[in-house]
């Protein structure tokens, strides 16, 4: 195709979305999307008023981008040179990666199906079971990551429904990150070292049990580390027009899987925004252009849902319970106790890992500031926008930022390896490899369940007589009830647990995740942690989700 033929294509297609945002009826297409539903299509119309106009938008902003890079004088990159390391030619590079993506695919479907948690759960029961069209009309919960509950029910349609199934995008997501490691690495770090890296993420403990964990987390990280690819090249490099579009559909798309992704484009935004100010006279106007098509992009997909945004926002903040989950001191400790569960050694293993990433971020900020501020700033962003809103600091939500922390570990590596003088670069590989080693052999962890609500169901069934009451409380309701479609009690209070003890000789009640329980209901977990014996527990690999049977002497 020549290059005439290249604009001519992108001006048609761009013509094409236009023109369908102007001739496509807004009930009709809201009508498709509903299923017919006539209530659904009253509350869904304004939503898709507000798409119409926001593809109009986009495709102007895409309309001028186009023109910009035409017609512009495109000056010296605002950043340039961001590596600052060798590019030496690696033998094999490529047969390698193939090999690990491969091995990480394998390591990711072992026991695919055990243990969904109570996210996932609703995640299936709530979204995932829709049609599509219902998917991306629906934002009732922050719990709907958007982009993955479309994803599930594609993959059900596809495959039918299972547990597997549930889970097989984040699956997908999660081996296509290996990829987009190797893409980011490429530009800020040497071949040996995104090598390395991404032979760390295949035998991760944490990345296996987010690959098969069935929610938007490997998604954000994969787009996450393409579009900060983009955006280094986009600083470093003469821009182009795919690298605009590439950047605003990565981002976009991350901010569609989980709106925190937002936070990592206002981080790039603050850096672009430093980098213009001191370097005017270079190329500053072509990272606006893609920062601005992010935006859009997350705009125009969210738009049919942002009548329901703001309700569903101010909703969850005002019934979330105030708990420890919300200190900065539990999500250290989580977050190292989380660590020490992946990595062989433990505890010791993390404090030597942060002493390798000390090393290997100082070594960052020698070869360039901007490169290192451009991986630690997002994460950065994310923990102060969660402590100024009060939510809850859940360690998952850096999992997006795992990418950007293995290279800066293996760089690490590399400057501690510095100590072996010209034997430096295969010393740091061979200690990266047996660190690869003993992650590996934690692997099997993750494929235990998540949460054994089955188990805890069965175990109760089996063990109950006739007249026992079984009850759930809390977060054990919704998957047994729900979920296992168990005919059980639900306590909601103390007087109400107490009435079914009253009434039966004997009481069991299922509960999980300690923490939210006494700070929600502090009447039944004193009662059940004072006046009940622990019959059973099931261990999960979910912080704080073991599922404890307690029953009534």
């Amino acid at each position: 195709m020549t290059v005439i033929g290249r604009h001519t294509a992108r001006y048609l297609g761009m013509a094409a979305l236009a023109g369908a945002a102007l001739l496509v009826p807004a009930t009709r297409l809201a009508s498709a999307l509903t299923g017919g539903d006539p209530l659904r299509i009253a509350d869904v119309t304004p939503g898709v008023w507000i798409l119409k106009g926001a593809v109009l938008v986009t495709v102007g902003w895409l309309v001028l981008s186009s023109t910009f890079l035409a017609r512009a004088r495109i000056r010296p990159p605002i950043l340039p040179r961001p590596t600052g390391v060798p590019s030496e030619a690696l033998p094999w590079e490529m047969p390698i990666l193939l090999a690990l993506i491969g091995l990480a695919l394998l390591l990711r479907v072992i026991d695919l199906g055990d243990g969904l948690w109570f996210d996932e759960i609703q995640t299936l029961v709530d979204y995932a079971r829709l049609p599509a069209g219902q998917v991306v009309t629906t934002f009732d919960s922050q719990n709907n990551h958007l982009l993955y509950s479309l994803a599930a029910s594609v993959t059900f349609s596809l495959l039918g429904e299972s547990a597997a199934t549930l889970r097989l995008p984040a699956v997908l997501f999660g081996v296509a990150s290996l990829w987009a490691l190797h893409r980011f690495g490429r530009v800020v770090a040497s071949r040996r070292e995104t090598l390395l890296a991404v032979a760390l993420m295949a035998v991760s403990y944490h990345h296996v049990w987010f690959s098969q964990n069935a929610r938007g987390y490997t998604a954000l990280l994969f787009f996450t580390l393409l579009g900060t690819w983009a955006f280094v090249l986009l600083l470093s490099r003469t821009p182009s027009w795919g690298l605009i579009v590439g950047y605003g559909l990565a981002m976009g798309l991350a901010s569609y899987t989980h709106m925190t992704a937002a936070l990592t484009v206002a981080a790039h935004g603050g850096i672009w925004a430093w980098l213009a100010w001191r370097h005017r006279t270079l190329e500053w106007r072509a990272p606006l252009l893609a920062l601005i098509l992010s935006g859009l992009i997350a705009t125009t997909l969210y738009a049919v849902v942002l009548p329901q945004l703001s309700d569903t926002l101010l909703a969850s903040a005002a019934s979330a319970p105030t708990t420890e989950w919300q200190s900065p001191l539990w999500l250290a400790v989580e977050t190292v106790r989380g660590l020490a569960r992946g990595l062989p050694g433990g505890w010791l293993a993390v404090l030597l890992g942060l002493a390798l990433a000390a090393g290997g971020t100082w070594s960052y900020w020698r070869q360039s500031p901007v490169v290192l501020i451009i991986m630690v700033l997002p994460p950065i962003l994310t923990a102060g926008a969660a402590l100024a809103l009060s939510h809850n600091l859940w360690p998952r939500f850096f999992f997006f930022a795992a990418g950007f922390a293995l290279l800066i570990l293996v760089r690490g590596i590399h400057t501690v390896g510095l100590l072996a003088g010209r034997h430096a670069g295969p010393i740091a590989a061979v200690a990266t490899l047996v660190a690869a080693l003993g992650s590996a052999l934690t692997v099997p962890r993750a494929w235990q369940p998540k949460q054994d609500y089955q188990g805890a169901v069965a175990f109760v069934e089996q063990a109950h007589d006739p007249a026992d009451a079984m009850v759930t409380v809390d977060l054990t309701t919704f998957p047994v009830t729900e979920y296992l479609a168990r005919p059980w009690q639900t306590a909601t209070d103390g007087s109400s647990l107490e009435t079914i003890e009253g009434d039966h000789p004997r009481t069991w009640v299922l509960y999980t995740f300690p923490v939210r329980l006494e700070a929600v209901f502090p009447e039944i977990y004193r009662r059940v942690t004072s006046a009940y014996d622990t019959a059973a527990v099931f261990p999960g690999t979910v912080g704080g989700g073991t599922i404890l049977v307690m029953v009534t002497p």
